[in-house]
């Protein structure tokens, strides 16, 4: 045999001994950190899991594990080296969906974060998963990774006969942001469950001026409690449902107008006062009325437009202030006997009718003085009104 022969067969022997000592090593490295993993004291199991990230798929299911440990740090480490891991941990973090405990699903939810674009399809997938705990994590995961892409099936879980997943997927679109869902959210603020019905109005609320125009539609649904929270909604959402309020006090509908009446009571701007006073003079009586309550609602800033219409106004839209002073009460009394001494006796009547209504005290002496009055009819009124605030006083 040449010397090259016997150099090289001496090399691929050494060689072959080399590969076999790394592999030894490896598997001892291997079986050492499994065991540290499963076995070991805290420390030792905190390093294990900040050591095997570089070392993938054999150790996937100890880190599953690993999420289930009773110490917080093991559990956010386990999740932080599957995210490492990647695309082969993404099947078995979604098993470990089913986990109950909601400690455990939260960091494999992070974990599934961490993968980021590998898990969007198999989670999309998921969201059919028999297990309902499975396709309630796979809907969290994706709202917390804002995956718009899912919206499709996001939408098919706010029907599932699971009120988890239900809930899941309205958390999620609020966390998605996408308008595309504001028809179905609103159709399902009638949910069963009231945790559903919750979760589905602050969705709505936080997508803020996108579901405005929807919801003030929504205020005549044939379901009245989905019309009940769509106002709830729009008083939430505030400040910004004004203007489209304001601007729905002319709709043809008057479901509508009611409506956005009641809600901008509620919201209590005052820049609504002027067009809700209007509203005393519409055709139909339900809107008059709701348009009584929110100025009575709106409270001392409408006064001051109340009188206003109560001296000048015709009759219907008089007789509606006149209502909404009465319900605001002893913070209408003082321009109430301002105008006991109007030029008109007619305004000096109804002053006196609703002051007697009132029955504040501090009318008492300024309706006296009307019992001299040139007219009789104010004159009567006074005398009225005056009996009627000594009945209250002795009651």
């Amino acid at each position: 045999m040449s010397v090259v022969k016997k150099f090289l067969n001496l090399f691929k022997s050494g060689t072959e001994e080399g590969e076999e000592a790394r592999l030894r090593a490896q598997k001892e490295r291997y079986e050492n950190l499994l065991r540290a993993l499963t076995e070991g004291d805290l420390d030792t199991r905190w390093a294990a899991v900040r050591s095997v990230g570089d070392l993938g798929e054999p150790f996937i299911e100890p880190l599953i594990r690993g999420l289930q440990d009773e110490y917080w740090i093991i559990r956010r480490g386990s999740a932080d080296t599957l995210g490492k891991i990647g695309s082969p941990a993404v099947n078995p973090l979604i098993v470990a969906l089913a986990e109950p405990s909601e400690d455990v699903r939260q960091e494999t939810i992070r974990a599934l974060q961490l993968i980021g674009e590998p898990a969007v399809s198999p989670l999309v997938q998921a969201t059919k998963n028999p297990h309902p705990m499975i396709r309630r994590g796979s809907v969290q995961a994706l709202g917390m990774m804002g995956e718009d892409r899912a919206i499709p099936v996001l939408l098919e879980s706010l029907k599932d006969n699971d009120t988890g997943v239900r809930y899941e997927a309205a958390v999620a679109f609020g966390r998605i942001g996408d308008p595309r869902c504001i028809p179905h959210l609103i159709e399902s603020m009638n949910d069963p469950q009231e945790r559903v019905r919750t979760a589905v109005m602050a969705t709505l609320c936080s997508l803020g001026t996108p579901a405005i125009e929807p919801l003030i539609r929504a205020l005549i649904a044939p379901n009245e409690d989905i019309g009940r929270r769509a106002l709830l909604a729009l008083v939430t959402i505030g400040e910004p449902s004004i203007d489209p309020l304001i601007a729905a006090l002319g709709d043809q509908n008057p479901g509508i107008r009611r409506g956005a009446i009641e809600a901008l009571g509620q919201i209590g701007n005052t820049r609504a006062i002027p067009k809700i006073i209007g509203c005393l003079e519409d055709d139909i009586r339900p809107v008059r009325n709701e348009a009584v309550r929110a100025l009575a609602a709106l409270g001392v800033p409408a006064i001051a437009p109340l009188m206003q219409v109560f001296r000048e106004g015709d009759n219907r839209i008089r007789s509606g202030a006149m209502e909404a002073l009465w319900m605001l009460g002893q913070p209408a009394t003082t321009p109430l006997i301002m105008v006991l001494k109007d030029d008109q006796s007619d305004v000096r009547k109804r002053a006196a009718l609703l002051l007697g209504e009132i029955g504040d005290q501090k009318a008492v002496d300024h309706l006296t003085g009307l019992l001299s009055d040139e007219n009789v009819t104010v004159r009567k009124e006074a005398f009225e009104a005056l009996e009627n605030i000594k009945k209250r006083a002795s009651e």
